[in-house]
């Protein structure tokens, strides 16, 4: 029971410094620490190498977690990149206003997109076309709606994915920037 004590300092609920709707759950699962995506569910299982470090084989991956001076646990760095930081565990962030746009604003958004820097094939493009009141986009298999919050800006229903699309100097709808990172 000692190692396990020691493991539940780092168990909580993670919310991601890049999107503020994104959260893991770090939990204590098989007598080693998993982390499970909130957003898809999956778990991760991961085996302390040092003192605040953790290791998962499998996807070859890191965690990183850093304490204040009074010993807690405030964040944590995933694939050596990602930050997360620890948040309470019944936190839950504010959701922005759904607004409604009529059909031909939204019909602006359809077409398809390439994303920058990709290779062009299948998984580098998504299809966005007009549904009942809202933006649908297929990518591959998945399709996921869309909900505007602005003329421009768009999120998904639980608000854990955003899609601001830009205009060219024609006024038209030229670019969708997903998640502040792809550019499409």
């Amino acid at each position: 029971t000692d190692s396990l004590s020691r493991l539940t300092a780092f168990v909580g609920k993670y919310q991601f410094t890049d999107n503020k709707m994104v959260f893991l759950q770090i939990m204590v699962k098989d007598g080693g620490l998993t982390l499970k995506q909130l957003w898809d569910k999956q778990e991760i299982p991961f085996r302390q190498t040092s003192a605040l470090e953790f290791y998962n084989d499998e996807h070859k991956f890191p965690l990183k977690f850093t304490k204040d001076n009074t010993g807690a646990i405030t964040q944590v760095l995933a694939f050596n990149r990602d930050l997360w930081n620890r948040v309470a565990d019944d936190y839950t962030p504010p959701m922005k206003k759904i607004i409604t746009l009529s059909d031909s604003q939204l019909k602006a958004f359809a077409g398809k997109y390439a994303l920058k820097g990709g290779d062009g094939d299948a998984d580098d493009t998504v299809e966005v076309s007009v549904a009942e009141g809202h933006l649908s986009i297929k990518h591959e298999n998945d399709v996921t709606n869309l909900f505007a919050v602005s003329n421009l800006e768009f999120v998904t229903e639980d608000q854990s994915f955003d899609v601001i699309f830009s205009t060219g100097s024609n006024g038209e709808v030229s670019q969708a920037v997903v998640n502040n990172k792809d550019v499409w």
